[in-house]
């Protein structure tokens, strides 16, 4: 054809002055598997710059497939050398992509390296978020060295609205997580640090990013981390009323030391009585509870006193009146007991459907003069219960106590005749 004469002709003489910084610019790449891995598998025989009609057809077919990868041919010296200055997400795709089917030793070449990194830094955040690019991007973090990887935290860091969106998503997350593994400096580290506690209260509310908060607590010391700890502290309520959030501070105080986790339970302690009635603030109350931190747990009791009649019969709030029945000192939960009993809402907390989970909870745990004057009062209002869905599991409660107690006194007698 027409085309392909005018191929060969081009090939037999001197190029034009644009197609020369076409031929410039593919020099300036390296040729092997880089940029045309393509091109270079099914013409291995053949120069990386293309001199003949066959292999100028072939380069044009690969470039229509792969814009801006395939390296010069004469028919497209001018549209070549346009794109491959070209910093578009597609093209940095395409890249990215390509260096999969790279050779690790080549990879890792501090030259090749700083060519992918050159080509591809005004879109390695978007890049992060592609499912197609994971793989190769998670080979450029093996094959790179302390200098490579400091370059590529840089990158992410100075943006933090960019590295938020990163976090937060699904692929994205899971690339900063590995990225996190391979930080081995301390400045790396302290880097990638202040940079998650910057945004660590939007990450903390969603799902994706309370795993990059949960990896930086599994893999640096608790010195580092309580700078997050301590942001997500300042921001304790609107953390722990999010769905996510809750789960999350759980895990701050799971890894939190000495005085880091004194100022967060100080934080969750003082508005116990918010987070108490709230469907995912009040995880964070059982959580403190259950930890039987002394003085902790009475300080809650007093915080929520004069409230106890209502939180029982609150869905939420039960739990954590539970909670602080079975964990607290036996005084503290006394105190408890004493408000349900001398409540004019007693009869009606047994009658309703959380509420006679604690009174079930408050017979289990308490003792001595407690339990009695508790039974009794139950026990008064046996016309009521007997035939009411709850009062009656309330019921049960007492009397197989009292079975059970009946039957250790009768031990008690035959093992001393």
């Amino acid at each position: 054809s027409l085309c392909m004469e005018k191929c060969v002709s081009a090939s037999s003489s001197s190029p034009s002055p644009e197609i020369k910084d076409g031929v410039e610019s593919a020099e300036s790449t390296p040729q092997e598997g880089f940029f045309s891995p393509l091109i270079q598998s099914h013409t291995p025989w053949m120069n990386p710059i293309c001199v003949d009609a066959l292999s100028c057809s072939m380069a044009t077919l690969c470039f229509t497939a792969t814009p801006a990868l395939c390296f010069c041919c004469h028919c497209c010296g001018r549209f070549l050398h346009h794109h491959h200055t070209s910093t578009s997400l597609q093209h940095a795709k395409a890249q990215l992509i390509s260096v999969a089917q790279m050779p690790r030793q080549q990879l890792g070449d501090p030259e090749v390296m700083e060519m992918i990194l050159g080509q591809l830094k005004d879109h390695f955040c978007d890049l992060m978020m592609d499912q197609h690019c994971v793989f190769s991007i998670l080979a450029i973090f093996q094959a790179s060295s302390v200098r490579h990887i400091t370059r590529i935290l840089h990158l992410l860091i100075q943006n933090h609205h960019k590295l938020k969106e990163v976090c937060m998503h699904n692929h994205g997350s899971v690339v900063i997580q590995k990225l996190l593994e391979h930080l081995k400096s301390p400045e790396q580290i302290c880097g990638a640090i202040f940079a998650v506690k910057r945004i660590s209260v939007r990450l903390c509310k969603s799902v994706n990013g309370g795993h990059v908060i949960n990896h930086c607590f599994k893999l640096f010391s608790p010195a580092l981390t309580r700078f997050i700890i301590d942001e997500v502290a300042k921001n304790c309520v609107e953390i722990a009323t999010d769905k996510s959030g809750c789960s999350v501070l759980q895990k701050c105080l799971h890894h939190a030391k000495d005085n880091t986790m004194k100022r967060l339970i100080e934080e969750i302690v003082s508005h116990a009585s918010v987070l108490t009635e709230h469907p995912f603030g009040n995880y964070a109350v059982q959580y403190i509870v259950k930890m039987k931190i002394p003085g902790v747990n009475a300080e809650i009791v007093l915080q929520l006193e004069g409230s106890y009649a209502q939180l029982s019969m609150n869905k939420h709030a039960s739990n954590v009146v539970e909670h602080l029945l079975e964990f607290s000192e036996e005084k503290d939960a006394a105190k408890i007991i004493q408000e349900l009993m001398y409540s004019h809402n007693f009869l009606r907390i047994i009658q309703d459907p959380y509420g006679n989970y604690v009174v079930q909870r408050a017979l289990q745990n308490c003792k001595g003069s407690v339990y009695k004057m508790l039974s009794t009062v139950i026990l008064l209002n046996y016309p009521h219960l007997h035939t009411h869905p709850y009062g009656k599991r309330v019921l049960t409660f007492v009397q197989r106590r009292k079975n059970c107690e009946q039957r250790n006194i009768s031990k008690q007698g035959g093992s001393a005749s």
